[in-house]
């Protein structure tokens, strides 16, 4: 029996893994970043919107801006159930996260159990669990539960929709005293009011620092 060769899934070219080498090469890397919610910067700073309106969250990294392919490769993985691409990515983040002190715990942005039996699994969990794996930090899935079913924040049209989409969506179980510094981990931050909510629930929780680590950025 032979084993038909691996084609990346960009090109169609033969690959070692997923996706070539070349095509590695030119996703869209994020280079400069507000260093508060990731959004595009001409240099690393705070963007205006941060400086008005300061995040729940301290810092935020994201690998890749959320344009193609990467906005194709992750629909790939979070709704058509491609866990090699998913793992792929995880990789690619746990590669080049800068982590400069060694968080207490990662956090995967929980699902809803309605939405986690639809799509048969967490993709942010399926994140966290490689970037925990290789960076050796812990990672707890008990700690938050979302507790409202709510709708895909990208099909709402404007911020006061999304924060009311989203409000008291998270509950914060009984955490650790030790925990002072924990990273949120998500697959695409959009607007950011997803980690927000998440976050204000565990800083009145009395967590002190809160960041985010997610794999695009829109």
């Amino acid at each position: 029996m032979f084993n038909l060769p691996q084609t990346c899934y960009l090109c169609g070219n033969s690959a070692s893994q997923a996706i070539c080498n070349a095509c590695l090469k030119d996703l869209p890397y994020k280079t400069s970043a507000c260093l508060n919610c990731a959004s595009t910067l001409d240099e690393v700073g705070i963007c205006p919107e941060c400086k008005q309106n300061p995040p729940a969250y301290t810092h935020t990294q994201a690998l890749f801006a959320y344009t193609y392919p990467i906005d194709k490769l992750i629909k790939l993985a979070k709704f058509h159930k491609n866990l090699t691409i998913l793992k792929l990515l995880a990789n690619l983040m746990a590669q080049h996260l800068t982590i400069e002190a060694s968080p207490d715990v990662l956090i995967p942005v929980p699902l809803h159990s309605k939405r986690l039996r639809q799509r048969g699994y967490n993709q942010s969990l399926e994140l966290a669990k490689i970037i925990a794996k290789q960076n050796g930090i812990p990672i707890n899935t008990r700690a938050c539960k979302r507790v409202k079913y709510t709708q895909a924040q990208t099909s709402l049209l404007n911020a006061q929709q999304r924060y009311e989409n989203l409000a008291n969506a998270f509950r914060i179980k009984k955490i650790p005293s030790n925990w002072q510094h924990i990273v949120l981990i998500d697959d695409v931050m959009t607007t950011g009011t997803t980690v927000n909510q998440l976050a204000l629930a565990f800083k009145a929780a009395g967590i002190s620092q809160i960041d985010v680590w997610c794999c695009a950025r829109a």
